[in-house]
Parts: C-alpha cells; structure tokens; sequence
C-alpha cells in the first residue's frame, strides 16, 4: 500500500470491517501486512513558488501507523517493511506472523490492488504469497485479502477474483466469504475466511 492512498474512504471501509470482523470472531489483534511502498508527493504552489509538503503534514495525514493507536480492546500492529522485492518481503511476514501465536489474529493482506493478474507487478500479491500467508495463519484467526476493482469495462470482478484466491488456497468454492462498503467504496471488497 503506498502511503497516498491512506486515509480515503476506502480507508473508512476497510478498518470498519476489520474491527466489526475482530468484534465477531474475537480477535484479540489486527495485523495489517501493508505492503508499504512509499509515495512521491507533488510540490504545492504559493504565487508560483513551488514548495514541498511538509513532513509533519504528511506524518499527520499519511502515516499508515496511526491506526496503532484506535483502540486498546483490539490491538492494531502494521507490519511497515518496506516492499521492493518479493522474496525478502515474504520472509519478513512470515516471520512477523510466527511471533503472535498466543493470540487469535485478524490476519490483513492490503496491497495496492489485490490479487495478480497475469502480468503482476508490486501493486499485487501473487497467489503463491497469499497460500504462503494462509499457509501460516493459526486454527481460529481470520485471513482478509484486499481487493480492488480490477477492470473498467464493467465486467464482473469480484466472484472471478474470489474464484482465484479460493484455488490460489485450495479452498472449495464459496468458501471465502465477502465484505464492503459499496455505498462508500463501490470498487473495493474484503475477502474473508477464519481458518479452521
């Protein structure tokens, strides 16, 4: 997730259904794997004067560690290693994941756009990094996967990208379950599944 795209309204989505799902299977913890890539901010212009945004500015407004602090009842961690390169990262996170097993977990994969197409890039989880994920997640936690629209030209989206991350975790049809916001984000859903 690059950090320009926190705090929008799908932002407002997103940790909506994650706290109510952390409510509903009783989570003790939200883990957030960001897939934290940095973003380049244009300059601001004052009479034609260009100037940068000030750091404290965008430390206020696009810090994606704030949502740390929501709340005590359900604790909120943000795995922030910086995403440039698949292999190294995947380790991290998986390596991050072993570190809470005494806690049932809401366990949040949040890149750009979700599931890769066939010609993926960083803005997408590769199937193989999703099982690796699911691979790794406790009996009782609850595996969400981000994910949006992945087309413009109005074909369906969301049961085909289900479909795929159901096979990419060997699941049965159906089983992945879904969340959303569509009169505030139309064009993001949450895939959900608590682990048996």
């Amino acid at each position: 997730m690059q950090n320009k795209y926190f705090a929008d309204k799908r932002d407002l989505v997103k940790w909506s259904v994650l706290y109510r799902l952390a409510e509903i299977y009783q989570a003790q913890r939200i883990m957030q794997i960001a897939y934290y890539r940095r973003s380049a901010f244009p300059d601001v212009l004052i009479d034609d004067l260009h100037y940068s945004i000030p750091q404290k500015v965008l430390a206020h407004f696009r810090n994606l560690q704030t949502v740390e602090s929501m709340g005590a009842e359900i604790h909120v961690t943000v795995f922030m290693e910086l995403f440039h390169e698949r292999t190294g990262y995947l380790e991290s996170v998986l390596s991050f994941l072993a570190g809470f097993q005494e806690e049932r977990c809401v366990v949040f994969l949040d890149p750009d756009t979700g599931l890769a197409p066939q010609n993926p890039n960083l803005n997408h989880v590769l199937e193989s990094e999703a099982k690796a994920i699911w691979d790794v997640t406790k009996s009782g936690d609850v595996y969400v996967f981000y994910q949006h629209r992945n087309n413009q030209a109005g074909a369906p989206w969301i049961e085909p990208k289900r479909r795929q991350l159901e096979e990419a975790l060997r699941l049965p049809e159906h089983s992945i379950k879904i969340a959303q916001g569509p009169q505030i984000a139309h064009d993001v859903v949450f895939f959900y599944m608590q682990k048996p």
